[in-house]
């Protein structure tokens, strides 16, 4: 396998994406804020249990949160519009592969979502004085799993649409439930049954769910390899799915 076209795409790729500042620091600005503003909110400040608890049930959510983001607010958009501007079909002439830009856009955002996971971090110790408790492996693996599913699924956006724009409002159509029904914010078990039946078809459920097992020192257990499973599921499928789309588009 000849790596040399996939590092310079890569090193390509990454460029464009920091020159945007602005939209970089969005995908990161909007979990934070909400995370000072709720950490506030609901007192996380006022004595050390208080810190400790929102920390330990609150920082790995907002860390999904960013995921979240990325895959859909950034992902989707910026691969339709390399495609709107005929980028994509310009590298079809290079030794590029389609799977090398599949790899290289999951490598620029897996490398955007470990900022983002530093940052909140950083904003934990800072603000509350905390840091994780989990092993390594706890916090990487369940975190890659994660990625790899929610890339995937920001990756099909990206070849489905054909506009820019409506990558974006498709993008947020689909954060707005993933939200408010994965449990990333409330419960899921103070939902009402409905809400639940709705939450388990809802792929961040399931990330928010392992991410929180190993958050607490939990994933190697059982009971993390369904939802595991299902999102290893989920991943391949949009990324065949989007592969296909790609070949057919680029033929």
């Amino acid at each position: 396998m000849n790596l040399k076209p996939l590092a310079a795409f890569f090193m390509l790729d990454m460029k464009n994406t920091l020159r945007d500042r602005i939209a970089i620091g969005m995908l990161f600005l909007f979990p934070l804020v909400l995370y000072l503003f709720f950490g506030s909110f609901f007192g996380a400040m006022a004595t050390p249990e208080s810190a400790k608890r929102y920390y330990d049930q609150y920082t790995i959510s907002f860390v999904s949160v960013i995921l979240l983001n990325i895959a859909f607010l950034n992902l989707g958009p910026t691969i339709v519009l390399a495609k709107e501007a005929g980028f994509f079909r310009r590298m079809m002439v290079t030794p590029l592969k389609v799977s090398d830009l599949w790899l290289s856009s999951v490598l620029r955002t897996l490398v955007i979502f470990a900022i983002g996971y530093l940052l909140m971090l950083l904003a934990g110790y800072a603000l509350l004085g905390q840091l994780p408790h989990a092993s390594f492996l706890q916090l990487v693996v369940p975190a890659l799993l994660s990625a790899f599913t929610m890339l995937s699924f920001g990756f099909l956006l990206g070849a489905v649409y054909k506009r820019p724009v409506s990558a974006f409002n498709g993008g947020m159509l689909l954060i707005q439930p993933m939200l408010l029904l994965s449990g990333a914010g409330m419960p899921t078990a103070s939902f009402p049954h409905w809400a639940e039946v709705i939450s388990l078809m809802l792929p961040f459920t399931y990330v928010v769910t392992i991410m929180k097992m190993g958050w607490e020192n939990q994933f190697f257990v059982t009971a993390a390899i369904w939802p595991s499973v299902i999102l290893v599921g989920i991943g391949a499928v949009c990324a065949v799915a989007a592969n296909r789309i790609f070949r057919a588009d680029f033929r």
